[in-house]
């Protein structure tokens, strides 16, 4: 890796696959997985995905020039120094779950950051300063038998108490006592005078996999396990030159297992040559944009002023001459044969490619997976609304916004109807019809509405006041001099209140698939299922899909419609909310 650059970055899941361009135009790819694993891969292949977080990866790494790699006291933490534009910076994965990857300065300052944390132990977010997580094990390098003995002490079986103290995977333990004979079931105490040689087994097991390592597959209880060192206490089942040849082997399939779905034979030979034909390109610009360096060199060392300045641009052109030329015209003429040569290997690269470029197949046109038909169900007049039906079997509809308000109580109010209106700025109106007639149950229902889908919500309030009036109390004009803004109505005379509603909604699922929203009890008499929120601080749209997901579980696949994220987010108030109840309802 000395003297390589970051060429490109690139996703696979979570993994950022990074391509290294090493000096002569030699590419090495490094797999960097917060859930697998870091390694040199010899089958990964350019890929064309790229999330958010890895665009801001190239920016951050761009043409930046590998400098090291290290793993702090073994522990499941990977960091790769890269030096960017003479300022050190350290890309950092961690591997415990649920993993992370960061980039950080020389200083430790947080640039970017994957995952942010913030939590009362440790905080990763930009502008902080990064810190590796206290270690709560002993290094297998450095344990000692003072380590040994207090794991002995605070552990009831062998397994556990090197397990639980000391920062080996299962696989490793299972390896130490092996070699001392002792199984992970037998009592902690089995190790009991044997603390020298337990810590000298680990220490060795650490010395053996950096200075002679055995890399190999071998069978375990977890299945197949990639081991640094030839275990005794496993069956090995394949070796390999190197640990990242397993790793390709048995993780990189981890890793794609279901980023896409597996393209058919004709589709992976049309990527494959899609590469080789790129790669071929690169050549053939890179090529023959240095036979140019080294044609303009060439001209420079015939009009040197000495044989020593033409000797000095031979050096500095990369050539390597079978024999040291004797005037500055031979020196030329070296450099020209190099960039002749050049040029023509550049040619060929393009002729190559012009030839599989011919081989490659058309794309074959995807089909598209065969889904069920979902009848379109005709909506009710009252649907571009809010609304619910009360307990006592009427409809209550309200204001999305202030235009529908204005829609709402100049075009659907009723004589017989009555109006709702919270007590507070920021909320629809909601009309009862047939409210003239309405009972106590169906006043504490509409009100709860009112107050649940008002500005109330978004701010968080527990409870809120809402009150009610009838239609001739209703003004549609502001008096003389005055102006009511849209969606804004005159409310005249007395009010009757209904205090502390509590600001909450049921969101159910007809038997039809029919999304709505209102009060529990009212929402309950005409659900399959439904769930019951109240406010929380996240975003409206993942409140949605949460929503979403547990009322196709309460309400169970239909052969006829699916529960619609569109509608559930139509269903919800503006805001985001937190589930606190859910039901599944049986029907009668």
């Amino acid at each position: 890796m000395a003297g390589a650059y970051v060429n490109n970055i690139y996703s696979l899941g979570r993994a950022q696959i990074i391509r290294f361009r090493k000096p002569g135009g030699v590419d090495v790819w490094l797999v960097a997985s917060p859930e697998h694993g870091v390694w040199v891969s010899d089958r990964v292949s350019e890929r064309a995905e790229t999330s958010p977080f890895t665009s801001k990866l190239r920016s951050h790494f761009e043409r930046a020039r590998f400098v090291d790699a290290s793993q702090p006291d073994l522990d499941r933490i990977f960091v790769l120094t890269l030096m960017q534009r003479d300022s050190p910076k350290r890309l950092i994965v961690e591997m415990m779950p649920p993993g992370n990857v960061l980039v950080a300065d020389e200083g430790g300052l947080i640039e970017l950051a994957e995952a942010e944390v913030r939590t009362a132990g440790r905080r990763v977010v930009k502008g902080s300063t990064y810190s590796i997580p206290a270690p709560k094990r002993s290094s297998p390098a450095t344990v000692t038998a003072a380590d040994v003995s207090k794991a002995i002490a605070g552990e009831k079986t062998a397994g556990r108490a090197i397990g639980r103290r000391v920062a080996l995977p299962g696989k490793y333990v299972r390896e130490v006592l092996g070699r001392l004979s002792v199984r992970e079931d037998e009592p902690a105490s089995a190790l009991l005078g044997r603390e020298e040689d337990v810590a000298r087994v680990m220490v060795d097991l650490v010395d053996e996999a950096r200075s002679n390592p055995s890399p190999c597959l071998a069978e375990t209880p977890a299945g197949a396990e990639i081991f640094a060192v030839r275990p005794t206490s496993a069956e090995v089942t394949e070796r390999a030159e190197s640990l990242s040849a397993l790793c390709d082997r048995l993780l990189l399939g981890r890793a794609v297992q279901g980023v896409s779905a597996p393209p058919d034979k004709d589709e992976v030979a049309r990527k494959e040559l899609e590469v080789s034909i790129s790669r071929l390109r690169e050549t053939q610009k890179s090529l023959t944009e240095e036979a140019e360096r080294i044609r303009e060199m060439a001209d420079q060392a015939g009009a040197a002023a000495s044989i020593e300045s033409a000797l000095e641009l031979l050096k500095s052109s990369g050539v390597e001459p079978r024999g040291v030329p004797r005037s500055r015209a031979a020196v030329a003429s070296v450099i020209y044969d190099a960039a002749k040569a050049r040029k023509l290997t550049a040619q060929q690269a393009g002729q190559a490619a012009d030839r599989l470029e011919r081989k490659l197949p058309k794309a074959k046109e995807r089909k598209a997976r065969p889904t069920k038909e979902i009848r379109k169900r005709k909506g009710e007049w009252y649907e571009k609304f809010r609304w619910f039906v009360t307990t006592g079997g009427r409809l209550a509809i309200g204001g999305r916004d202030a235009q529908s308000n204005t829609i709402l109580v100049r075009r659907h109010l009723d004589a017989n109807d009555v109006v709702y209106h919270a007590d507070l700025f920021g909320s629809p109106f909601f009309i009862l019809k047939g409210g003239k007639e309405q009972t106590e149950e169906e006043v504490k229902e509409v009100a709860q509405a009112t107050a649940s889908f008002s500005s109330a919500w978004k701010t968080g309030l527990g409870v809120a006041d809402a009150y009610w009036v009838k239609p001739d109390q209703i003004g549609t004009s502001a008096p003389s001099g005055e102006y009511l803004a849209k969606g804004s109505f005159l409310v005249k005379g007395k009010r009757n209140h209904v205090s502390r509603n509590i600001v909450e909604i049921a969101v159910g699922v007809e038997a039809g698939g029919r999304i709505f929203s209102g009060p529990e009890k009212a929402v309950a008499s005409r659900s399959v299922g439904y769930v019951v929120l109240r406010p929380h601080r996240e975003k409206g749209s993942d409140t949605a899909k949460k929503v979403r997901k547990d009322l196709q579980g309460l309400a169970g696949e239909r052969d006829d419609w699916a529960v619609s994220l569109e509608d559930v987010m139509r269903s919800l108030p503006a805001g985001g909310g937190k589930v606190v109840r859910k039901k599944s309802v049986a029907p009668d």
